[in-house]
C-alpha cells in the first residue's frame, strides 16, 4: 500500500466551478457596463419662465426667466395655445434668425440668433427675455379675455421646463 499515489479528483470540480462562475460574472458585468455606459441621461431643466407682458393689438408676447436653471434655447421648443387650442405653427427650432412661419417679424431676445452667432450665447439665463408676435396667418390669435398658455419643452429630456398661463 503506497500512501503517496492518491488518485482522487473530487476536490477540483468545485474550485473550477467557482472560477468559471466568477469569470462569467466579470464578462457579463463588463458587457452591461459597455452597453449602458453609451447612453447619456439628460437631466430635466427646472426654471421659472413667466409671461411678462401681452400686447393684444400687436399679438406680442414677452417671456422672462425669473429663476432656476439656465438652459440652451437650441434645446427647447415653445408651444403656444389659446383657450386650450395649440397653434398650428409654433417655435420649434430655436434660436431663429429671420421671421419664422406663423409669426410677424423676427423673434426677439434670447430666441433670436443662430448657434454660430457670436453676439448671442443662446443661453436663457435669469433675467433674460424672449419675445414673439403671432401673425394673422397662424391658426389662432388672441383677444382680450382669452387664456394664453406657453409650454416650454426641453427636447433632450422630454420634460416641460415651464408652462405659464395668463388671461389676456
Amino acid at each position: 500500500m503506497s500512501g503517496f499515489g492518491v488518485n482522487n479528483d473530487n476536490g477540483i470540480s468545485p474550485v473550477i466551478g467557482v472560477i468559471l462562475m466568477t469569470l462569467l460574472v466579470v464578462i457579463f458585468s463588463a458587457a452591461t457596463y459597455a452597453v449602458v455606459g453609451n447612453y447619456s441621461l439628460n437631466e430635466p431643466v427646472i426654471a421659472n419662465i413667466e409671461i411678462l407682458s401681452v400686447d393684444v393689438s400687436n399679438q406680442e408676447v414677452v417671456l422672462v426667466h425669473r429663476g432656476g436653471a439656465s438652459f440652451d434655447v437650441s434645446e427647447i421648443s415653445i408651444l403656444i395655445s389659446i383657450n386650450g387650442e395649440t397653434l398650428d405653427k409654433n417655435l420649434i427650432d430655436l434660436p431663429i434668425s429671420g421671421t419664422p412661419a406663423g409669426f410677424l417679424h423676427a423673434v426677439g431676445g434670447v430666441l433670436w440668433g443662430t448657434p454660430t452667432n457670436q453676439t448671442h450665447d443662446n443661453i436663457w439665463d435669469q433675467g433674460d427675455t424672449g419675445d414673439f408676435n403671432i401673425a394673422g396667418t397662424n391658426s389662432k390669435h388672441f383677444n382680450t379675455g382669452d387664456r394664453l398658455k406657453i409650454t416650454i419643452l426641453h427636447r433632450p429630456s422630454g420634460t416641460i421646463i415651464s408652462s405659464p398661463e395668463r388671461r389676456v
